[in-house]
């Protein structure tokens, strides 16, 4: 008895070092599992911003819940020539000079406003990007994720482009933006399930997939819009009606939507149809007189402009 008495203290105390480094490893992990804070979540954003090439000039809100932030970013880039004459000039960028105070912006801005926090843990986490948690099928939709106007402060065309490009890139806190699309990371948008992939004022790239009878822009006022649209399909197969014309949709193929064209797609297929769409702008910006097509016109004469200014420099 003596000896296996002995046998079981010389284990025991063998052990103690190895429990007591379980038991503290395991109480790392309790540490290391507890949710940040909101704080924290949105400084690593701001953290991630001010090395990101695609940073712009700004001062915006983030509302999370009823709780306030006020982001301040200044853009860093220097100017560098290159070529064997000097005569081409690049730019370097950042890092940055962007900060994080707590509360309401001290004068009315627009503001990105997260339904709550599981919204803004579900953008942290990248099984939504913020333009997807974003997309909406109509301007009265309520969404997690939406850019709105401070009380005393309307919007221009201006401050949409800029919002919208800061979502794309201050949402995304690694320095390669990888978006990764699947129907588990989708939400509905149009009748299709939706991932946004980039977001600008004049081009919205997204992947969509339809399930077995579902159908995409089949809601009376969605299948016509503004603005050109293109549908690449890269899997499955569906039935389009374009226009007056009705396809056969299988992958391999695109097809170009006009302004004011009908697109409805569905899928009467086991296999979901899936693709990549491009719409070119926002359609609000087309409903109160000008056309895209005027648009482009005058975008057209700008490049004129631009480079003549860009030789007198």
């Amino acid at each position: 008895m003596r000896n296996i008495k002995s046998q079981i203290l010389q284990w025991l105390s063998a052990s103690m070092p190895v429990l007591f480094m379980v038991a503290a490893l395991n109480g790392t992990a309790k540490a290391q599992t507890e949710p940040l804070s909101t704080e924290s979540m949105l400084q690593s954003f701001v953290e991630g911003y001010k090395t990101d090439p695609m940073a712009l000039t700004a001062t915006f809100g983030i509302q999370v819940g009823d709780d306030w932030w006020q982001v301040r970013s200044v853009r860093v880039q220097e100017p560098y020539q290159v070529g064997k004459s000097k005569q081409y000039t690049f730019h370097h960028f950042g890092p940055h000079e962007v900060t994080l105070r707590q509360g309401q912006p001290e004068m009315p801005t627009w503001y990105f406003k997260f339904a709550d926090r599981e919204v803004l843990d579900k953008v942290y986490e990248k099984i939504w990007t913020a333009t997807t948690a974003a997309a909406k099928s109509t301007p009265a939709d309520v969404v997690g994720l939406d850019i709105l106007d401070m009380e005393g402060f309307t919007s221009t065309q201006q401050n949409d482009a800029i919002a919208y490009t800061i979502m794309e890139h201050f949402w995304k806190k690694d320095p390669v933006e990888i978006t990764r699309f699947s129907r588990d990371g989708s939400l509905p948008s149009h009748g299709a399930d939706l991932v946004s992939l980039y977001t600008m004022k004049d081009k919205r790239i997204g992947w969509f997939s339809l399930g077995k009878e579902e159908s995409a822009n089949a809601d009376r006022g969605l299948d016509k819009g503004q603005v050109p649209n293109l549908f690449i399909f890269t899997k499955g197969k569906g039935k389009g009606q374009f226009g007056e014309e009705e396809v056969d949709i299988e992958p391999g193929m695109s097809v170009f939507i006009g302004p004011y064209v009908k697109h409805i797609i569905y899928n009467p297929y086991d296999e979901p149809l899936e693709g990549i769409l491009v719409l070119f702008g926002d359609n609000i910006d087309y409903a109160q007189g000008q056309s895209y097509l005027d648009f482009l016109e005058r975008e057209y004469a700008f490049y004129e402009a631009n480079q003549k200014e860009e030789i007198v420099k």
